[in-house]
């Protein structure tokens, strides 16, 4: 096909998510060198679906603080990224959303919103950034093969469509949330077209289910703070009980490291530890007279309700305990070992981890390494990189579209 034909385009960009959203309205903010005609192809007939469910509707887009303090958000590959991330930072993605007139708000946690709390801001934002570059988009275009040659890259829709670029964005995104769009589909063709390698996807930043779980009627009850390890990993912070297991951030952020059989470690008060926690119940112990549910519900500040499902002998009056029970006590509040039955599958997890491997990319543009005859570039969750929930994802989203933009 000539690139004179009516279907070639400059460049096209593989789905209309956030990552290949970040590109188009990120170029129309720069110095453009996409000059000619450029194409969004989305599979679903809404752009942008899984950006308006992020952050429960009101998009934490990024985090405030230094960017440095984003690295370790990312597990052992925040190192892979630093570059990008540095190059393309928290503070010129949301520089960015005030030039398209998106007041932003900060909250006390550091996630980074727009004012109005509505992800539907943050998308026609960037819809109309989009359109206002010369950018067209075309729904309902799912892409079923891709060939390149001759410094051109060939698209076949699943209709037999067939579009050419000189430049292909894939942004498909991973397999969480599979109604919008993102079902993990597309990575058989990059597999099979481009011949890349694709690491194993595991739904990221999901719930985490246990064996003989206990709580069910406790469902909403939530927790300030809490430390969970699973894996050789540790996180910390906010909790939630569930009908089915445990979610929240402190759960989100380990749910990566938990597969069935594996143990997850919970310490219900993070700020007390155990040898202090067992030196305090011994010396309050005489004259205690009341229950241990309520002795270590007021200890701890736990609820009442939850500490009575957790510890062994809740109704046994406190005082009447033996230094052994004492301990048992301490260990099911500071050292509760769970084995894990499973983790939200796609439809709950809010990433993927997995994905095109890093080390198959070129980190400066976004190209891909292995020459396949002309200029394909990778962003966003297509890609094997997995961020802490309160906005590290959307913000690699960002910067690696960004990177993708440089010649």
């Amino acid at each position: 096909m000539k690139k004179t034909d009516q279907n070639h385009y400059e460049c096209i960009i593989i789905g209309a998510g956030a990552s290949g959203l970040f590109f188009a309205a990120g170029e129309s903010l720069s110095v453009s060198s996409i000059r000619g005609r450029k194409l969004i192809l989305e599979k679903t007939l809404r752009p942008g679906q899984k950006l308006l469910m992020s952050g429960g509707g009101m998009c934490n887009i990024t985090h405030g603080g230094p960017i440095k303090t984003f690295i370790g958000r990312y597990g052992e590959d925040g190192r892979k990224i630093r570059t990008v991330l540095y190059r393309h930072s928290n503070l010129e993605l949301m520089d960015m959303f005030r030039k398209l007139g998106v007041p932003l708000a900060e909250r006390a946690d550091g996630k980074v919103f727009p004012e109005s709390m509505k992800a539907k801001d943050v998308l026609d934002a960037l819809l109309s950034a989009a359109e206002r570059s010369g950018w067209e988009i075309m729904t309902g275009a799912e892409v079923a093969g891709i060939a390149c040659a001759a410094g051109t890259t060939a698209v076949t829709l699943s209709d037999g469509t067939e579009l050419t670029s000189d430049k292909l964005v894939v942004a498909t995104g991973g397999a969480s949330y599979p109604a919008t769009g993102s079902d993990g589909t597309f990575f058989k063709v990059l597999e099979r077209d481009l011949g890349l390698q694709v690491s194993p996807l595991h739904p990221a930043l999901s719930p985490v289910y246990v064996q003989d779980f206990r709580y069910e009627e406790l469902a909403g009850v939530d927790f300030d703070d809490i430390e969970v390890k699973c894996g050789g990993n540790v996180s910390r912070g906010p909790a939630l009980i569930t009908h089915r297991g445990f979610s929240g951030p402190a759960i989100l952020h380990i749910s990566r490291y938990a597969y069935p059989g594996s143990d997850m470690v919970i310490n219900y008060v993070p700020e007390m530890s155990t040898e202090s926690m067992l030196a305090k119940m011994k010396e309050e112990q005489p004259g205690t007279n009341v229950t241990a549910g309520t002795y270590v519900a007021s200890l701890t500040g736990l609820p009442k309700a939850f500490v009575n499902k957790v510890i062994r002998l809740p109704g046994e009056k406190f005082s009447t305990l033996s230094y052994r029970e004492i301990q048992e006590i301490v260990s099911d509040i500071t050292h509760h070992i769970y084995s894990v039955s499973g983790t939200g599958g796609w439809n709950d997890a809010m990433v993927t981890a997995g994905g095109i491997s890093l080390d198959q990319i070129d980190l400066k543009t976004m190209k891909i390494k292995k020459d396949p005859g002309a200029d394909v570039r990778i962003i966003g969750e297509a890609l094997d990189i997995c961020g802490e929930s309160g906005g590290y994802n959307l913000q690699f989203a960002y910067s690696s579209a960004m990177a993708a933009l440089e010649p």
